[in-house]
């Protein structure tokens, strides 16, 4: 047990640590993580207009029924300070992986539905579930447009 108890200790103390903070310091830059495997969710950046939200939500809505009728995707809007404090947000969860993800998004670039040609949204793309979380932490889409068309298409 002595044997385990000391290089156990020696983790805990420097190398745990530092790993810690190579990860804080690579999400302070606006660094984001590729997991393809990890659950996805789909974020839509509306274009600062309120008055939008309830007719792109329905619009998203009707879409996922009619595209993706047997997928169980749920539909949220989140408000976040910081950066993103006046901007809309919409997300859709319930994608498994990433290429689920893609499915969707590939799908919204092809069908053009509706609420995509009244340009409505400023963004949309993809997002792990850590990803999601950054963004939600650092209240800030910073760098992310970036990273998604780097390891995403």
């Amino acid at each position: 047990m002595r044997k385990f108890f000391i290089p156990l200790t020696v983790f805990l103390l420097f190398v745990l640590p530092a790993a810690l903070s190579a990860q804080d310091q690579l999400t302070e830059k606006g660094g984001y993580v590729v997991n393809a495997n990890e659950e996805h969710t789909y974020l839509f950046v509306l274009s600062n207009r309120a008055a939008d939200l309830q007719e792109l939500r329905t619009g998203i809505t009707k879409y996922i029924w009619k595209y993706h009728p047997n997928e169980k995707l749920k539909i949220t809007q989140i408000a976040v300070d910081g950066d993103l404090k006046d901007v809309p947000l919409i997300y859709v969860t319930g994608f498994a992986n990433k290429g689920q993800a893609m499915a969707f998004h590939n799908g919204i670039k092809t069908n053009r539905p509706d609420f995509m040609q009244m340009g409505m949204t400023k963004e949309n793309f993809p997002l792990s579930k850590t990803n999601y979380e950054t963004v939600i932490r650092t209240k800030s889409l910073n760098g992310y447009k970036a990273f998604f068309q780097q390891n995403y298409q």
